[in-house]
Order: structure tokens, then C-alpha cells, then sequence
């Protein structure tokens, strides 16, 4: 990738993001060598609909769904350590 920034015009971008909505990100960030924060910023710029690539959950979702799979993680490493202790305890038995 050339160190020297491209300047794009509305025409251009608006190619990207036609060509982005019926091809997808990895398609046009390879067709045009363009970042996908650039399309990504243009189409928030432009106020494009998101595409089903991309999720649309809010900041507060996203920390509630971190909580709730750590909590869920915990779970199963405490059953997992559970059922260790109990096997554990099963061997010395038949010994």
C-alpha cells in the first residue's frame, strides 16, 4: 500500500458504496484498494442504511452482553471445577 493518501472524489465514493452494497467489504476493499474505514465512514457520512455485514447493537447492548458472558464463563468454570473435585473424590474412593 503507497504511502501517499488518495483524495476521492463524490463520484468515486459514490462507486465504492454502490459497488460496496452489492459486493460486500472484502470485494470492494480489494477492487478499488481502498480501507474499509473509509467505506465505513463515507456510508455513515452519506447516511446509508447498514448492510446485514454489520451490527447495529448499541454501546450499552454490547457492555451487557460482555457482562453476561463473563458471568456465564464463571458458571462453567465453577461447574468445571466441580465436577473435577467430584471425580477427584470418586478415585481415591475405588483406591
Amino acid at each position: 500500500m503507497s504511502k501517499h493518501r488518495k483524495s476521492w472524489s463524490e463520484t468515486e465514493i459514490e462507486n465504492i458504496l454502490q459497488h460496496y452494497q452489492q459486493h460486500g467489504i472484502t470485494a470492494t476493499v480489494r477492487h478499488f484498494n481502498v480501507a474499509s474505514s473509509m467505506i465505513y465512514r463515507w456510508q455513515s457520512m452519506k447516511g446509508e442504511p447498514k448492510t446485514k455485514g454489520q451490527s447495529g447493537i448499541s454501546r450499552a447492548e454490547y457492555h451487557h452482553l460482555l457482562r453476561e458472558n463473563q458471568l456465564l464463563k464463571e458458571l462453567v468454570a465453577e461447574k468445571e471445577t466441580v465436577r473435577r473435585c467430584d471425580l477427584k473424590f470418586e478415585l481415591r474412593m475405588l483406591s
